[in-house]
C-alpha cells in the first residue's frame, strides 16, 4: 500500500471516528435531556400519567359532525379564494437594522418575526406547508411565503406554540439546528427538535408560567386550551402555550391555538396589559350554521375579541386566518365577523398584509387589504371610512 492511500485510509478512519464520537457524546446529551424532560412532566401540574390534560369545551354544533365533515374534505375549496392572495415582499433593509423599540412583520398564518428592544424572536415559523408532506395538497398556502427563510436575518430566538404542523414545521427546525439561535419551546415539544438536529444544549422547554429570557428581553409561557400530536398516536404528549414577550420598549402578547377559557382574564391580570395582542381567529356560528371550532381548541371571532379584552390589550393583530383554509368557512369570514365585533366594542384592530413590517410604537394605519384597499382603519378612527 502507497505512503498516500495509507494517508488517506488514516484520514478516513479518523473522520469516521471523530463523527462516531460526535454521534456517541449527542446520544448522551439526548439521554440526559430526556431524563431530566421526564422528571419535570412527572411533576408538571399540566401532565397526568405523560399527557396533557386537556380541557377543551364541547359545544352542541348547528351542524352536525357528518355534514362538517363533508363540508372540510369535499367543500373546502370552494371555500378558498379563487386566486392567490397578495403578499407584500419583505422589506430587508428595515429588517437587517435591529429596532431599539417594537417592530413586527406577518409572515402569514401564525408565524411572526419580532424585533424588540434589538432582539430577534421568530414565532412558528412555517414557510411551506401545514401538513405533512405527503399530504401538502391537504392545506395549500392561499398565500405564498413573503420570504425565504435563508433570507431573513438571524433570529436570536426561535418561540414554538405547540407541535402542529401549521405551527412547527420540521425543515425550518432543521434549517436553524446548527445556526447561533435559542429554541423556546413548551415542555416535551423539545423531543421533536432533539430528533431533527437541534442540540439539548440549545433548547430551552418551560412549563406554563415559567420565563426565561435573552439580551434582558423576558418571555414567559402561558396557558393556552387547546391539544397538540403530529402523529395520531402522540396525541396531547406534549405541552402547548401561548407566550408573553416584555422588554424596556413594550410588551406582547401570542396566543398560539386555543379555546376561549377563563386563562385569558387570568395572563391579563399576571403579565398584562400588553401593547399588542397576536390572538388567532375563526368565523363566528351565526343563523344556526357554522361549527364551533372551540370545540377543536380554536377561537370563534367573537370569542377573539373577549380574549383582547381580557388581556387589557391596547391593539389587536389577528393571526391564524388567510394563509391556509383550515376550517369549513369561507377563508375570510373570519375578519368580515372579527370587524363586525370591533365596531361593536371600539377596538384597535390591526390588519397587515402577509410581509408587511409594522413598528409598533409609531401611528399604525392598515388597510383592510382583502376588501376595498380604499377601505382603511386609521389608529384610534373606528369609523371605517371609505
Amino acid at each position: 500500500m502507497s505512503n498516500r492511500i495509507k494517508a488517506s485510509a488514516n484520514s478516513a478512519l479518523g473522520v469516521m471516528g471523530f463523527s462516531q464520537l460526535l454521534n456517541t457524546e449527542s446520544g448522551v446529551e439526548r439521554q440526559q435531556s430526556e431524563r431530566l424532560r421526564a422528571k419535570r412532566i412527572v411533576n408538571s401540574k399540566q401532565f397526568k400519567n405523560g399527557k396533557v390534560v386537556a380541557r377543551m369545551p364541547s359545544v352542541p354544533s348547528p351542524e352536525g359532525m357528518s355534514a362538517v365533515m363533508w363540508k372540510f374534505f369535499f367543500q373546502r375549496g370552494s371555500l378558498k379564494p379563487q386566486t392567490m392572495l397578495p403578499h407584500v415582499p419583505v422589506n430587508m433593509v428595515k429588517l437587517a437594522q435591529r429596532s431599539d423599540d417594537m417592530r413586527v412583520t406577518w409572515l402569514g398564518h401564525s408565524s411572526l418575526f419580532i424585533d424588540i428592544d434589538r432582539t430577534r424572536i421568530l414565532i412558528d415559523p412555517v414557510f411551506e406547508h401545514a401538513s405533512p408532506w405527503v399530504a401538502k395538497k391537504l392545506f395549500s398556502r392561499n398565500v405564498k411565503a413573503p420570504v425565504k427563510r435563508d433570507e431573513l436575518p438571524l433570529p436570536d430566538a426561535i418561540v414554538i406554540s405547540h407541535d402542529h404542523y401549521d405551527h412547527l414545521e420540521e425543515s425550518t427546525i432543521r434549517y436553524y439546528a446548527d445556526k447561533d439561535v435559542v429554541f423556546m419551546v413548551p415542555l416535551a415539544v423539545g423531543r421533536h427538535l432533539e430528533k431533527w438536529g437541534v442540540s439539548p444544549a440549545k433548547i430551552q422547554e418551560l412549563d406554563w408560567w415559567e420565563s426565561t429570557t435573552i439580551n434582558g428581553v423576558k418571555l414567559t409561557a402561558a396557558p393556552a386550551n387547546h391539544n397538540s400530536g403530529r402523529t395520531g398516536f402522540d396525541s396531547n404528549s406534549t405541552l402547548w402555550a401561548s407566550w408573553a414577550i416584555h422588554g424596556k420598549s413594550g410588551s406582547l402578547f401570542y396566543s398560539g391555538d386555543s379555546a376561549y377559557d377563563t386563562h385569558f382574564k387570568e395572563i391579563g391580570k399576571k403579565l398584562g396589559p400588553f401593547d399588542m395582542a397576536f390572538i388567532e381567529v375563526a368565523a363566528n356560528v351565526k343563523e344556526g350554521k357554522g361549527f364551533p371550532v372551540e370545540n377543536w381548541g380554536h377561537m370563534q371571532a367573537r370569542h377573539t375579541m373577549q380574549a383582547f379584552m381580557d388581556l387589557g390589550a391596547e391593539q389587536l393583530l389577528p393571526v391564524h386566518w388567510s394563509t391556509f383554509e383550515l376550517f369549513a368557512h369561507r377563508w375570510d369570514e373570519p375578519m368580515t365577523d372579527l370587524i363586525e365585533e370591533a365596531k361593536a366594542t371600539g377596538a384597535k384592530l390591526v390588519t397587515p398584509t402577509v410581509g408587511e413590517t409594522l413598528e409598533l410604537n409609531d401611528e399604525i394605519n392598515t388597510s383592510f387589504w382583502w376588501k376595498n384597499q380604499n377601505e382603511k382603519w386609521v389608529k384610534g378612527d373606528l369609523s371605517f371610512q371609505n
